[in-house]
């Protein structure tokens, strides 16, 4: 398939594993307003993973999704700026994030949506790389918890 270059076998059973931690950045969650959550995502040194949009289409882009519950719609998810890695044996460098970089999304709240506790899970897709292979794609789960506030 492409996902290993050089790869000694049995690599791909090694895949690092990014750390992610969930960020709630909206302090006043209400009915009818707009919450921005942030993914920080941490890797294991001189890792990093593929971009949002690779140059190569065989290699995995970096992707995040929510799967809103009932009364939350996403809004926008805004990738950080890429930076390009040269690896052994490729012509093209990388488009990749890391190892260290944050996912921003905004979210929608209805009108009606209920006060209380609000649990938006989410899952990160990923291909790890450094400077000479890429790993075989992996995932990370996550979930922002929102306290929606009640009438003031």
């Amino acid at each position: 398939f492409g996902v290993l270059w050089g790869a000694p076998a049995g690599a791909q059973l090694q895949r690092p594993r990014a750390e992610v931690t969930p960020v709630v950045l909206t302090t006043d969650v209400k009915p009818g307003s707009t919450v921005s959550v942030l993914l920080k995502v941490k890797l294991p040194k001189d890792m990093h993973v593929q971009g949002d949009k690779p140059k190569d289409p065989s290699l995995i882009a970096t992707s995040l999704t929510i799967d809103a519950p009932a009364g939350v719609s996403v809004e926008k998810i805004s990738y950080p700026a890429a930076t390009e890695l040269a690896q052994q044996g490729r012509r093209e460098k990388l488009v990749v994030f890391g190892p260290e970089f944050e996912i921003e999304a905004r979210l929608a709240l209805a009108p009606s949506i209920a006060p209380g506790e609000l649990v938006v899970p989410g899952r990160l897709r990923y291909q790890a790389c450094n400077d000479t292979m890429c790993f075989a794609p992996a995932r990370a789960e996550a979930q922002w918890t929102l306290r929606v506030a009640g009438e003031p």
